[in-house]
């Protein structure tokens, strides 16, 4: 019975797009002076040529304005508004609001395109009447533009209808890449926009859970922009840190209620019932035992976490590739806490034997996306 009612649940139709459809990039700035510049070169640079670029400026208290007006006044296709200091989501909105776009691309102000990046995008659109949503990989870089890892931030990516796989892992779904690498199709963003402005952060992520409940997501799986981590990029770390994690249960949480308004709207109250609590992904019950063990929660809470964790259906698949991983989740348990915390510094955080093999690493690959 489920299954029939399952092939009701169609992704939404979309028209066929022109030949060379008008692309829509969304730019939210705050403060971001130091690097608003590359990363709108690398936008102009582009072998794709016929797009829209709209920076929204969230209220920038250095010299952001001036630095993007620079370009405004080279290229007619930049446009800038500025606005009252109101967080990312309310920038996004501001932006989509003047967007005229078959299709919309978000642009972190401090991320970088390789110059195929949309030509890629406007491919796979094309290549797929039913794909709404279009993803590629990244990699990741630091303030400076040097490379943190040489090889791909993802090893695969979410691709296909994830409609039914949301709903039953929480409106979780895995390996979808940062703001920079989504582009979407403006019949799916309509449904979307405007995004609760109450998400002055992680805004992106209102876009790439939602999407995924009325279309089909494509991936392009070679790396088409870089994804800067740096000190005032909070949203995004190289180590798993308690804190870290507990903003990111917050942020899910707070995204879990918005997949329900939307579902609600979308397709009505049996959908929203369908939906699973939001703690029912493995990658939040991995973290929420790896909360517990770190801060000393009580032996029936760690246990209960634990339980929840390698009975998970994707436990082995996730984590049987690495050894020390899965050692420390599956046999952890029995560990006291501060050997438990030792080994996590080592296996997820800044611990010297990490290090030691991501430098020898660094060194023994060829930085194949280097510039």
């Amino acid at each position: 019975m489920q299954e029939l009612q399952d092939k009701k649940l169609q992704p939404i139709d979309l028209s066929p797009l022109p030949d060379n459809p008008l692309v829509s990039v969304l730019v939210p700035n705050y403060n971001y002076a130091r690097y608003i510049g590359e990363t709108l070169e690398s936008a102009l640079r582009q072998t794709y040529p016929h797009f829209e670029i709209i920076i929204c400026d969230d209220g920038s208290t250095d010299n952001s304005c001036e630095v993007i007006e620079t370009y405004v006044q080279k290229d007619s296709r930049i446009k800038l508004i500025r606005k009252q200091n109101g967080g990312v989501a309310s920038a996004l909105n501001a932006a989509y609001q003047e967007s005229k776009g078959e299709i919309i691309s978000l642009l972190d102000a401090d991320d970088i395109w390789l110059d195929n990046k949309l030509q890629r995008v406007v491919e796979v659109f094309k290549s797929d009447p039913k794909c709404g949503f279009a993803i590629h990989n990244v990699i990741q870089i630091d303030s400076d533009g040097n490379l943190i890892k040489s090889t791909p931030m993802l090893k695969q990516l979410a691709s296909g209808w994830m409609l039914t796989y949301a709903l039953e892992n929480g409106g979780y779904i895995e390996n979808i890449p940062p703001a920079s690498a989504l582009s979407v199709r403006r019949k799916v963003t309509d449904f979307i926009f405007p995004l609760n402005e109450e998400f002055k952060r992680n805004a992106d992520s209102l876009i790439f859970r939602l999407a995924p409940y009325i279309t089909v997501i494509k991936s392009v799986p070679e790396v088409l922009s870089k994804f800067r981590i740096h000190g005032a990029n909070t949203t995004s770390q190289q180590t798993l840190t308690v804190d870290f994690m507990e903003r990111e249960h917050l942020t899910l949480e707070r995204v879990h209620q918005e997949q329900k308004r939307f579902l609600q709207i979308v397709y009505g109250t049996e959908l929203v019932e369908r939906l699973t609590d939001w703690r029912s992904s493995l990658a939040v019950r991995h973290n929420l035992y790896l909360l517990a063990r770190l801060k000393s929660a009580s032996k029936l809470e760690s246990r209960k976490a634990h339980q929840h964790l390698v009975t998970h259906p994707r436990f082995y698949t996730q984590f049987g590739s690495s050894l020390p991983q899965r050692f420390l989740l599956q046999w952890g348990e029995y560990l006291p806490n501060a050997l438990f915390a030792a080994l996590f510094e080592q296996v997820y955080g800044s611990g010297k034997l990490k290090l030691l093999v991501r430098e020898f690493l660094k060194r023994t690959h060829t930085a194949s996306y280097a510039r």
